[in-house]
């Protein structure tokens, strides 16, 4: 007899992806019917972030339920609003804009739940990017690897599949922008929960990216100090 399906709740943060959202509703669906899930199984939760298109309206219709942030806070206020309001203990979550393939989720779910949280690890040119964008991201990583003690191939990836009660009890430092994934990688590892990392693909997204980096680096460095300030602050002596 074949498992049980991991009951999910899969939450995607959405600001302004009327274009993209409700292909990457109906991929999800498609993929986990696949699996064996059936309609009491998992949920889609979509958190609309302020937007002034038509996202809600497309998520509804692709049959998520959708919750309303009467004003744009940002994707880490997104996602934890969605994690709050998810129905089941595991939570898989995704991005609105198609960069992350529906195909990779069943590399994630094989290894729960041996794993605290399964992160899809993004290979490829799009991952990368220019030589100068390759050498800011090694550079990056090299630091989040540092801060955690171990090797982290990605840190900020936007796949990835954990407990919500690991969540609830591994992060004492939060954050509503951009940084909260980095953040989610760092707080498990430096609070010893199991973590694996998958690769994955990664593709070329539908419509305007709301990364900022002058906006969202140096906050995600604010957020590497708080880490290490509040797991092992001898690091800072090294």
């Amino acid at each position: 007899m074949a498992p049980a399906p991991l009951k999910l709740s899969v939450v995607i943060p959405a600001y302004n992806e009327e274009g993209g959202v409700a292909g990457v509703i109906g991929e999800i669906r498609g993929v986990l019917s696949g699996l064996g899930y059936g309609p009491g199984d998992f949920e889609v939760l979509v958190v609309d972030d302020g937007s002034t298109d038509a996202t809600a309206a497309a998520a509804e219709g692709a049959g998520a339920r959708v919750l309303r942030h009467p004003t744009n806070m940002g994707y880490g206020k997104s996602l934890l609003t969605g994690f709050a309001a998810a129905a089941n203990d595991w939570l898989l979550m995704t991005d609105a804009d198609g960069t992350y393939r529906a195909s990779d989720i069943p590399a994630l779910l094989s290894h729960a739940p041996a794993f605290d949280m399964v992160v899809g690890a993004r290979q490829g040119v799009l991952f990368w990017g220019s030589p100068w964008e390759a050498f800011r991201r090694r550079v990056y990583l090299s630091m989040a690897s540092f801060v955690a003690g171990q090797s982290v191939p990605d840190a900020n990836s936007g796949l990835r599949l954990l407990r919500k009660s690991a969540v609830e009890r591994s992060m004492p430092i939060l954050c509503y922008g951009y940084s909260l994934s980095t953040t989610m990688t760092l707080s498990f590892l430096q609070a010893g929960r199991f973590v694996k990392f998958v690769p994955i693909a990664y593709d070329a997204r539908t419509g305007k990216s709301k990364v900022r980096l002058l906006r969202d680096v140096p906050r995600t460095l604010q957020i590497m100090t708080q880490v290490i300030l509040y797991y092992n602050p001898l690091k800072f002596a090294v």
